[in-house]
Formats: structure tokens, sequence, C-alpha cells
């Protein structure tokens, strides 16, 4: 009985560590392309993140690929189920919300055969908060009447401005559809937000906790003035803008009232 027992023990022993011999485990890498991260490289976390994985079934083995279970930090991110795939290159990118995570972040991959072998690698990444300084520009959008001139600056940062009619008291800026716009009354805050970093962050606040605004309508279209509001959007790319007015001109002119909204942009 002893000696069976013995023979069992081997038998199981045996079979234990054919099932974790790493030789009959598929292969899992990170993807090597240009733009791709790497483990320990440094991202900004106003970064759009590239990231893959190549998996191969085991040489020795040759079993089939069964799954591929991607992670970023406990969050599973994609599964991905073959069919009857030897090899795959799965490659994809994410970006971080701002203020979400500085510090690090790690993305794993584990993928498994259909023999229940796994294989596991991961990338982790060094997240860095984006202090590139923002540098202001100005701007001179200008209507003529039924004629908006500065249409397509305005649509870069998500804006339109619909005609003003003989009985519209004050210019109307709106947002595109898909895009967000805030006012900030307080034009100041433009001087305030310095760098990228601090424009995520406002904007990070600001869309937690305040309610788009569906139109600014403070600009006479009748005087002349100066002004200090800011209004601050997310276009539909979820990119952000901030622009402050400063100053509006009108004349009238053959064509109606020409009106020139001056100020600048972030």
């Amino acid at each position: 009985m002893k000696k069976l027992a013995l023979a069992l023990m081997c038998l199981v022993s045996i079979a234990f560590f054919a099932s974790c011999d790493p030789e009959g485990q598929p292969s899992i890498s990170a993807y090597i392309e240009e733009g791709y991260v790497q483990d320990g490289d440094v991202v900004n976390v106003a970064d759009e993140v590239y990231f893959g994985f190549v998996v191969a079934s085991s040489p020795v083995t040759n079993n089939k690929l069964a799954t591929l279970v991607v992670k970023i930090d406990d969050q599973e991110w994609e599964t991905v189920e073959f069919d009857g795939e030897t090899e795959y290159t799965y490659k994809d990118s994410f970006s971080f919300e701002a203020k979400e995570i500085i510090g690090e972040t790690t993305i794993t991959a584990v993928v498994t055969d259909v023999a229940g072998q796994t294989a596991t690698a991961s990338i982790t990444l060094s997240v860095e908060e984006n202090d590139e300084p923002l540098i202001a520009s100005t701007f001179d959008w200008s209507r003529k009447g039924l004629t908006l001139e500065s249409e397509e600056e305005m649509a870069a940062v998500g804006l339109t401005w619909p005609g003003n009619y003989r009985d519209d008291v004050f210019v109307t800026i709106k947002p595109l559809a898909g895009c967000s716009m805030y006012i900030i009354e307080d034009g100041d805050e433009f001087d305030a937000i310095k760098t990228e970093g601090d424009r995520d962050s406002f904007f990070a606040e600001l869309t937690e906790t305040a309610t788009p605004d569906t139109q600014y309508k403070e600009i006479s279209a009748y005087h002349n003035g100066t002004y200090n509001t800011m209004l601050a959007v997310v276009d539909a790319d979820g990119e952000y803008h901030l622009v402050r007015f400063n100053r509006a001109t009108t004349e009238m002119v053959t064509a109606g009232a020409l009106i020139h909204l001056f100020g600048e942009l972030k």
C-alpha cells in the first residue's frame, strides 16, 4: 500500500508540474511600435495612451488561444474571445480624465489557452500632471447683418453666433451641437489658469459641479463696450477651450450693423 500511495503521489506531482510547466504556457509581451507605451514609460495626464500586447500559443503544445483579458489598474477594460487563433496582436488606447490619476497606473493582460494555461504581462506607467504653459491668443470675431464672418474660427472652439435681428438687443453666443458651454462671470479666472494642468483641473471640477449654459447673451448689439466674461467650452471631441471677451464695437454699415467681438483664447 505504501508503494502504491507513493506511486500515486508521484503521478499527482507529475500532473501538477506539467500543468504549470512554463514551456506549456502561451506567450504574451507588450506590443512594440513608435508611439506605443512600454513598461516604465512616463506619460502625461493629458496624453492619449496607446498600448498593445502580442500573444501566441505555446510552441510546445500549440494549444489554441481562448481569451485575452485586459485591465487598467483594477478595472476590466476589455475581454477578447478567440475563435481558433494561435497568434494575435491587441492594440488600443485610452485617455485619463483630468485629475483622475497622478502617480502610477498599470495595464495588465492575461491570456488563456483552451487547456487553461495562462500567461500575464503588464505595463506600469508613471503618470504626471501636464504643466505645459498655456499661451493666450487674441481673436476678433465679426458679424455684418446676417453674415457671420468668423464662422470657422468660432467653430474651432465649439461656438456659433446666430444672426442678430433688429429687435436683438444683445449678441447671442451658443455652443455647437455636441459641445458644452459654461459662463464664468469673473473673467479674471482666465489669467489664473496658466498651464494645461491648471486648465484640466479647472474643467474637471467645473463639469462635475456646474450645469452647462445654453447661450451667452450679455454683449450689447447696439453699443460699444468693455467686458470681462469667460466662456469655458468642451467641444465635441472633448477638447477644452477658454474664451474671454474684452471688448465689443458696433458700427452701422450698408448691410446693417457690423459688430466686432474682441478677446482672448486659451
